[in-house]
């Protein structure tokens, strides 16, 4: 059975085929697609394509998945993405907004609903998250989730064509649940 989040405003659900224009529309913005580690720009369509069949499928066996991707609605209308990579390891979250949905809090919500989703449903003790320095409201939204900064790394741009200076943020399952 596909997940359904549902927070106050949003619905974070599986990514489906069907939101390919959406994608596209949202994530053809270069001020959206550059602060984004592996989108290209101008999004590419079959990629594009491609990238929601296989988040589709990985959660027909989510447990065995490297990798899982919610797609965000709000008012029946898809807004942006949040997604776990590297589930074998410590997984690493990463988010998106359209520009037009940015200062109106929906990120935090939609983050903090897939990390309780992650910690109440797999045995990880720790996520992190990587934003690129020059996104401040990225890392505003880790830190309001309790994600506390451990280093400075380099984030790869797809769209730039090069690695941007980023900042690794961790989270522990104990310092979320305490924060709850």
């Amino acid at each position: 059975m596909l997940p359904v989040l549902k927070t106050e405003r949003l619905i974070l659900r599986a990514p489906r085929p069907e939101d390919l224009d959406r994608c596209a529309e949202l994530l053809g913005d270069y001020d959206v697609a550059k602060m984004l580690s592996r989108v290209t720009y101008p999004y590419d369509l079959e990629q594009g394509r491609a990238y929601l069949a296989r988040s589709a499928e990985r959660w027909s066996n989510w447990r065995e998945a490297e990798e899982l991707g919610f797609q965000i609605d709000c008012q029946g209308e898809m807004i942006g993405g949040v997604s776990f990579k590297k589930l074998r390891e410590t997984p690493e979250i990463g988010y998106w907004l359209g520009r037009f949905y940015w200062g109106k809090g929906y990120m935090s919500e939609a983050a903090r609903a897939a990390v309780v989703w992650l910690f109440g449903n797999t045995d990880h003790q720790l996520v992190a998250c990587e934003a690129m320095t020059e996104n401040p409201a990225s890392l505003g939204i880790a830190r309001k989730l309790g994600f506390r900064e451990v280093g400075e790394v380099g984030c790869a741009s797809v769209s730039r064509g090069c690695t941007m200076p980023a900042i690794r943020t961790e989270l522990t399952r104990t310092d979320f649940l305490n924060g709850q």
